[in-house]
């Protein structure tokens, strides 16, 4: 198999981290009680949960301060700064040191799937690259999602931070990943940020219905619930990659996509034919010519976990094309310091 030229890094897209966007984490307890999560989520029942969250960068002129949490299974890696609050040590409990993974014998549980339980390094530079980047690639989304006119297909998102944290910022996304994440991680996480919930609790009133008619109730699927995040809107939807599209998600909604995203779910090789498959499915089907972006971390390891090089090759394999927008050098603990970059893939014009 040929393999792509050695990746050479373009010193001039090297981004800092940009301190605008805060996050942090710190474990749960098990049987605590919290006020936004008091009905419907079950992320108590799980061992030891950590809650991660994530204060957004201002982007419009009302100086709102805009916090989001999720439910995560595990402590993040490489996401968070020396000075941000982490989880370091696990609270003592003793009744959960032996406890098994709860959704072990659930349908679609592989190891991709537990992985998609806890924030990795993608996270952060995803959010920053489409709420406080200094990038004239990004500068277009930006505004699209200040004006509330982007679609966003989010693949491979675990417990969807990065998807709702796009739909804070004016975004209409799909959240999708396997049913054992949308149903235990996305949806949970979805329901304690939807604006409208906390709204209720106060008086009792909705903010805002959902959006009805054009290309946006096209986009969005009817059978599922959406949920209003701050300016924007998100769905849940399973969208289980070795599965034909077209039996997960109508035309309608391939066909109104702007924006594809990915993030840290491009590194076991057994996986990108069939997430390719998808990607070209839904580049044929949108009107729009949409872009994908994703995020990759050079590991050193190989074996399942495919090399950059042979990533960029199959890429221009099917036709794409392919270019870096940013980069930069995370450390990651216990595996020292990686790159972590930020590629946008577009079909080509005749596509």
């Amino acid at each position: 198999m040929a393999i792509h030229s050695q990746f050479v890094l373009d010193p001039s897209l090297n981004v800092p981290i940009n301190p605008q966007l805060k996050c942090g984490e710190e474990w749960t307890a098990v049987n605590g009680t919290d006020d936004d999560d008091d009905d419907d989520d079950d992320h108590f029942r799980h061992p030891s949960p950590i809650t991660f969250h994530v204060t957004l960068p201002a982007m419009r002129d009302d100086d709102r301060i805009v916090k989001l949490t999720f439910n995560t299974r595990d402590k993040s890696s490489g996401v968070l700064l020396p000075w941000e609050p982490r989880a370091t040590s696990k609270p003592d409990d003793d009744d959960n040191d032996n406890v098994g993974d709860p959704y072990f014998f659930e349908r679609g549980f592989y190891l991709e799937a537990k992985t998609g339980f806890q924030p990795w390094p993608g996270t952060r530079l995803m959010i920053e690259a489409f709420t406080c980047m200094k990038n004239e690639r990004m500068d277009y989304w930006q505004m699209r999602l200040a004006r509330n006119d982007l679609t966003i297909l989010e693949v491979g998102a675990g417990v969807g931070i990065v998807g709702t944290c796009l739909a804070a910022v004016g975004g209409n996304v799909l959240v999708t990943d396997l049913s054992v994440l949308v149903e235990h991680g996305i949806m949970p996480n979805l329901r304690r940020n939807d604006r409208r919930r906390h709204h209720r609790a106060r008086d009792g009133n909705d903010v805002a219905a959902p959006p009805e008619g054009g290309r946006l109730d096209d986009f969005f699927l009817d059978s599922r619930d959406r949920h209003r995040i701050e300016d924007g809107w998100a769905q849940a939807v399973v969208l289980d990659w070795f599965v034909p599209i077209s039996e997960q998600i109508p035309r309608t909604t391939s066909s109104a996509l702007d924006v594809i995203v990915a993030c840290d779910c491009m590194w076991m090789r057994k996986l990108i034919d069939p997430l390719f498959s998808v990607i070209s499915t839904l580049f044929r089907q949108s009107s729009n010519r949409p872009s994908f972006l994703f995020t990759y971390q050079r590991r050193n390891m190989t074996g399942v976990f495919i090399g950059m090089e042979e990533l960029l090759e199959r890429i221009e394999r099917r036709g794409w094309i392919v270019e870096c927008i940013a980069w930069r050098t995370i450390a990651v603990e216990g595996d020292g310091e990686q790159d972590l970059h930020l590629f946008e893939v577009m079909p080509a014009k005749s596509f």
